[in-house]
């Protein structure tokens, strides 16, 4: 109990420090307003804004409750296991119903039909149930990741700062725009949810007739914002990994990489792709950890996905995304370099029907589809030699915390190329040694 206790002060501790810090986490993805342009665009998307700040307050008082009631810790590591398993079941469960509801609606031209009402009133009880225990799955899921940190000694008294905290919800849409010159994000927004489809689809081709930039707005599967947000219609071992991959945000956004997310295309770039090697890292030992079977099957699925890519690449006629997709890349890329944007955006469309018709459906791709995409640095989509590496530099460093204690102070692309030397050359004097 004593032990207890103290873990709760300890928690309410690092609460209270969070709810200073919640806002100075967001400080690098501010938009300037200021420019006529971005104005123009800001007043495009005023009807869908996304109100963070409303969001941020409901969420830390939920979560300053939680931190009291700690409701998962009624519970045992089995049991806990077993509720965040249930819980992801009946999440797919949903998204499965809602797709059909949607084409149920589309085929009876927005008419209730008997089968709809029924599918209906199991997604209702569906949501019923996810609700009365979706406060235990996410304290069962931070308390995970924190786990795995703490094994990583990263944190204060062993516990993780800032703290893992993230809710369930749909996360906002992300608005990217591009000029269509070049292939880089000269501004973003985040837009409500539910914006629908027609909406969203009026949005793009408004920014393209009015302003001569490409758009593109994507749905994404996690926000760090503060607490994080993650949408749960995914399997296990994908909402850890995107829990440690948001946690990861908030961290760096204490330092000077994360305080300059925005300041350019290649920290973004940084960011994502650091965010990307530990998340990934952190949230597969997490599943090693706690979901011992489901570790099994995502390592042997994998292993027969890398071989099966393998083999697309020496197979003649095969059809491979990432190839693919890295090649429409750089073809758009000299396009523009030479200045044929409307070259380069025939190409894109005719390269977006061949994705389709061999079962990868892209809404769209565009210079704004490639600017989102691109700024992950181990997407298909990217070009920039940030991505490969950072990953060299993970493989040279010991550990989690050695790698982001390296990166974390990262304001410029000349950061990264001086550490990998740096750490290259201390691999080589420990052979030269042997």
């Amino acid at each position: 109990r004593r032990s207890l206790a103290r873990v709760h002060l300890l928690l309410l501790g690092r609460l209270a420090a969070s709810f200073l810090l919640a806002f100075v986490l967001l400080g690098g993805s501010a938009v300037n307003g200021l420019d006529q342009t971005w104005r123009s665009l800001s007043v495009k998307v005023q009807n869908w804004d996304w109100d963070l700040l409303a969001w941020e307050i409901g969420a830390l008082k939920e979560k300053a409750f939680e931190q009291v009631s700690r409701p998962a810790l009624t519970l045992d590591r089995a049991q806990q296991a077993a509720l965040v398993r249930s819980y992801s079941e009946r999440a797919q469960q949903i998204a499965t119903l809602e797709g059909k509801i949607d084409a149920l609606f589309s085929a009876s031209d927005g008419q209730v039909t008997v089968e709809s009402q029924a599918l209906q009133d199991q997604l209702t009880a569906l949501r019923q149930e996810q609700a009365a225990v979706r406060t235990q799955v996410e304290q069962i899921i931070e308390l995970q990741i924190s786990h795995e940190l703490a094994q990583e000694g990263i944190g204060i008294a062993s516990l993780p700062f800032p703290p893992v905290l993230f809710t369930f919800t749909e996360p906002p849409k992300k608005l990217v725009v591009s000029p269509r010159g070049r292939i880089d994000t000269v501004y973003y927004a985040m837009l409500q949810p539910d914006l629908p489809a027609a909406e969203r689809e009026a949005i793009e081709e408004t920014i393209l007739a009015d302003d001569n930039f490409s758009a593109y707005i994507a749905n994404i599967g996690g926000l760090g914002a503060f607490p994080t947000q993650v949408i749960d219609r995914a399997p296990v071992d994908w909402i850890l990994t995107t829990v440690a991959h948001e946690w990861v945000h908030n961290y760096l956004s204490l330092f000077p990489l994360g305080l300059n997310y925005s300041t350019s295309a290649d920290l973004t770039i940084l960011n994502e792709t650091v965010a990307d090697i530990v998340g990934d890292e952190i949230g597969l030992r997490a599943l090693r950890s706690f979901y011992p079977d489901l570790a099994a099957a995502h390592a042997a699925t994998t292993g027969s996905e890398s071989a099966g890519e393998a083999a697309d690449e020496k197979e003649d006629g095969a059809f491979n995304f990432r190839k693919e997709m890295r090649h429409t890349r750089e073809i758009v890329d000299q396009f523009l370099a030479l200045g044929r944007i409307r070259d380069a955006e025939e190409y894109m469309e005719i390269r977006r029907i061949l994705f389709n018709e061999n079962g990868y459906p892209l809404r769209k791709l565009n210079q704004a589809y490639f600017a989102f995409h691109g700024s992950y640095g181990t997407s298909a989509a990217a070009t920039s030699p940030i991505g490969p590496k950072l990953e060299q530099l993970r493989t040279l460093v010991p550990d989690v915390e050695t790698f982001l204690a390296a990166v974390r102070t990262f304001t410029a692309p000349e950061d990264l190329d001086r550490t990998l030397q740096e750490w290259e050359a201390r691999h080589e004097g420990v052979k030269a040694k042997k």
